[in-house]
């Protein structure tokens, strides 16, 4: 095995800490057929697909699957499921039988089941690759993708075209009526602005619903075709640091929204109720989940019942509400009713726990965070801490993330730390926009503040550090070891060194337009000030970088500068690159061989 650390002993231990094969699972999707509830799981083996009875105990594979990317109720016994590229029924006792193969290109799917066949749209990308020797013109030519819709007995038939990069395609239950994600650029913004876009089947005509949504991160479409929800911010001025809200807009050209959540509040995701008039939403409130009813006036009501969170979909079966639920200190599992059944996992995870801790910045700042550890860990052990992306990411008080995430880490001797520093999302909208125009700097003293909370715990040692993160917390990672001498080792994935070299290569001119100032030449302070480049030279602790070459958002160039400025001054150093991978690895195999590398070189230079 090619590892960058030179004196590399443990490569028995590596592979049994990262094996693919000990993930922990959880469900991905979930529906419902007759007495059968439905689940497509993550973890081992891709996506198992497996079901459970009312009032049984065991769940059952699904035969004929291997993976599983979309589900909708069927019959009154099977489920349809996309598998393959095709449309199946889904049987809990026999072979599935499969109804519709899906155009080549498909990108998004939403179907449903009626007495006399399938109906389906979808989102269908036509465009040509390009030769690999043509050349690439800008600005870029925005490509188009055929919004299209099969009916028994009309078939396929091409309703219109939308922009390239459009997702999240949602109809009623008779696909008649239409709505989608469509974004403002053809290549991915940090604000992630976009608009609604839709179709109306019986008048042949395309509408667009919103001009000026601002950040738009998901929709789904009202059975009835009476209206849609979406949720977006509206916000034209800081579209990444305002939380989104949920929104009613009936159908028709000349109808308005109706904000049903009131703002300042995370939504991590959202479904329609058994009634079909009221949905079921998931916040983030700090770092716990819960979920709450609303209607379509806005009036809220708590879930009924134990736990009051959950982490999937819900779906209603005769016994009640069903779906995953976990918390900080249980597990995934599924609640049915009033049933808990823990999820069949491939080796136990008891120990494994979590612990949130609060403290105060140098400001005063309340904050607060997650500490991931192993039963009888010792007060000695190597901290590391996990800087998460964004910066308006999330951090989860859930008890999975230490299977999830940290498991090799944690199982190697290391402690985790993952700190909800300013400018994460949770904690309202002040504290969401509290590191703008002060990037890597109060927000890097909530975490030393962090650190020195748990030193003062006896959770950690000064001494005794490492840091690591992708993206906004690859870049912390190498601010940290760039500002401080806090840190003995870092590992940065997919980061960045400079905002303005950023910007105008990728063309995402959203991140610093809002974070410090609208871009203008020549840079003022206020833009470069948070910038690494200019001070690689301080770095003295060892640095991993790993970065995807295809990266549209953090480019490649990022890590490439910064590992030849450490290896000319001879630091510990290195670079793995992953050919096809954009931002994150998406491929298995990557995703393991950066958990062995990270943890590897963590070994080396922080032993645990």
């Amino acid at each position: 095995m090619n590892v960058l650390s030179p004196n590399f002993k443990l490569r028995r231990d590596l592979d049994r800490l990262t094996d693919p094969g000990l993930d922990l699972r959880r469900v991905a999707d979930i529906a419902t057929a007759g007495d059968y509830l439905f689940l497509s799981m993550t973890g081992p083996g891709g996506r198992p697909f497996v079901c459970l009875r009312t009032g049984r105990q065991r769940f059952i594979a699904v035969k004929g699957f291997d993976s599983v990317d979309g589900m909708w109720p069927g019959d009154d016994r099977r489920v349809l499921a996309q598998s393959d590229g095709s449309l199946w029924l889904a049987d809990p006792t026999s072979e599935p039988a499969k109804v519709l193969e899906l155009p080549e290109g498909a990108r998004s799917v939403d179907a449903c089941w009626h007495t006399d066949g399938v109906r389906v749209a979808v989102l269908v990308d036509r465009n040509e690759a390009p030769e690999p020797e043509a050349p690439v013109l800008h600005p870029l030519v925005r490509k188009q993708y055929m919004c299209c819709r099969y009916s028994p007995p009309d078939g396929w038939k091409d309703l219109c075209e939308t922009a390239s990069m459009t997702s999240q395609l949602s109809g009623d239950r008779e696909m008649k009526r239409l709505v989608w994600r469509e974004p403002l650029k053809p290549f991915p913004e940090e604000a992630q602005r976009a608009e609604v876009r839709g179709f109306d089947v019986e008048l042949g005509e395309a509408v667009a619903f919103t001009e000026g949504a601002g950040q738009m991160r998901g929709l789904l479409m009202a059975r009835d075709g009476s209206g849609f929800v979406y949720r977006a911010n509206h916000s034209e001025r800081r579209p990444i640091t305002t939380h989104p809200d949920l929104w009613w807009r009936p159908w028709g050209k000349n109808t308005s929204a109706r904000n049903l959540t009131g703002g300042g509040r995370h939504i991590e995701q959202f479904g329609w109720a058994e009634d079909g008039v009221r949905l079921w939403v998931t916040f983030l409130d700090g770092v716990t989940p819960v979920t709450e009813l609303i209607d379509l006036e806005g009036n809220v009501k708590k879930l009924s019942g134990r736990p009051p969170a959950t982490t999937s979909s819900i779906v209603w079966t005769d016994e009640g509400a069903a779906y995953q639920t976990e918390s900080a200190s249980d597990f995934p599992a599924v609640w049915t009713g009033s049933r808990r059944l823990p999820i069949p996992q491939s080796e136990s995870y008891s120990d494994l726990r979590i612990k949130t801790v609060s403290w105060k910045s140098f400001d005063d700042t309340p904050l607060e965070g997650v500490v991931y550890e192993r039963s009888q860990t010792p007060a000695d052990a190597p901290l590391l801490v996990r800087a998460h992306g964004g910066p308006a990411g999330t951090v989860e008080a859930v008890r999975s993330e230490a299977a999830r995430s940290y498991r090799h880490l944690l199982r190697a001797g290391y402690r985790v730390f993952n700190p909800a520093f300013r400018g994460s999302m949770g904690f309202g909208d002040d504290f969401l926009s509290a590191n703008v125009r002060c990037q890597g700097e109060d927000d890097l003293k909530d975490i030393l503040t962090g650190i020195d909370h748990l030193v003062r715990k006896k959770l950690a040692k000064q001494d005794r550090v490492g840091i690591y993160g992708g993206s906004f917390g690859g870049y912390m990672t190498i601010r940290a070891l760039a500002s401080t001498d806090r840190f003995r080792a870092g590992a940065a994935l997919y980061g960045f060194v400079s905002n303005r070299w950023m910007t105008l290569e990728t063309g995402d001119f959203t991140y610093e337009d809002e974070y410090f100032a609208p871009i203008k030449w020549s840079s003022k302070k206020t833009t470069t000030s948070s910038d690494i480049f200019p001070h690689l030279g301080a770095i003295q602790s060892p640095l991993l970088l790993l970065h995807g070459d295809r990266d549209p958002i953090c480019t490649l160039s990022q890590s490439m500068v910064t590992y030849r400025a450490l290896e000319a001054r001879g630091i510990p150093t290195g670079v793995v690159v992953y050919p096809g991978e954009g931002h994150g690895f998406r491929k298995p195999e990557n995703r393991r061989d950066c958990a062995r590398r990270v943890l590897g070189w963590f070994l080396e230079y922080l032993p645990a």
